[in-house]
């Protein structure tokens, strides 16, 4: 199979060129299966990369054993016999209580609700302005989301976003587009084609969705469908975008 970090071929359980996990990888702290891409594991947030360094327990072991003598000389180096004094804990957890990376969504229920609280995480964190958080999400939130199956607007619009954060723009539109083939009117994939059109320097695919989108506002927004309850506060705001854009 392709590693969907890197496309190089491989048939283990992690990607043996940039060490991404595979299908069928497992987290080795908490056991918890992996999702293919991923940088963490969602369920115990502990690094992937890491967790694949088959040398990692001789190192630590060496590392242990070095930490060890050190101990036992110092007192006769320094010529006292008071043992070493340790100052505190040796790290932090990866994902601490501070905040700094936060608790990942935890890895249960369906792959697309497992996919849905990854995306609802990533767009917390942009809220937030934590950027570089939120990257960290991303290739295990796509992955995600390509392994749930069949998606429907909702789920495309999502992936769509994801893509376009991720620079992938020519992914975005494509999904934004599957959404459009089905509901040509659908606030939610007009706009994020707009998106991606305009991002990728499309200023007519993005004119023409964007006076698509003001041209059905109206009657659209007053469906009763479940995405644009989701998302009903972003509805305005891209009204507003369509309408700078356009000139109206």
């Amino acid at each position: 199979m392709k590693c969907p970090g890197c496309q190089t071929e491989s048939d283990g359980r992690y990607c043996p060129s940039c060490g991404v996990p595979l299908k069928g990888a497992t987290c080795r702290v908490c056991g918890a299966p992996l999702i293919e891409g991923a940088s963490y594991c969602t369920q115990c947030g502990e690094s992937v990369r890491q967790q694949r360094t088959s040398n990692l327990p001789w190192i630590i072991a060496g590392v242990s054993l070095a930490a060890v003598i050190f101990v036992l000389i110092l007192p006769s180096l320094r010529g006292t016999s008071r043992p070493f004094a340790t100052g505190g804990p040796a790290s932090a957890a990866p994902f601490a209580a501070n905040g700094s990376m936060g608790t990942p969504p935890p890895l249960t229920g369906t792959p697309r609700e497992q996919a849905d609280r990854l995306f609802d995480r990533i767009m917390r964190e942009r809220e937030s302005g934590n950027l570089e958080r939120a990257a960290g999400f991303l290739p295990m939130a796509i992955a995600a989301y390509n392994q749930a199956g069949e998606l429907d607007s909702d789920g495309l619009y999502h992936l769509s976003m994801l893509q376009s954060a991720a620079g992938d723009l020519p992914a975005a539109r494509a999904s934004a587009e599957r959404i459009l083939v089905a509901a040509p009117d659908n606030l939610l994939g007009l706009a994020a084609a707009a998106d991606a059109a305009a991002d990728a320097g499309d200023s007519a695919t993005a004119r023409k969705h964007w006076s698509r989108f003001l041209q059905v506002f109206d009657a659209e927004s007053g469906k009763a469908l479940q995405e644009y309850l989701d998302h009903g506060r972003i509805l305005p705001e891209y009204r507003e975008t369509a309408r700078t854009f356009v000139g109206n």
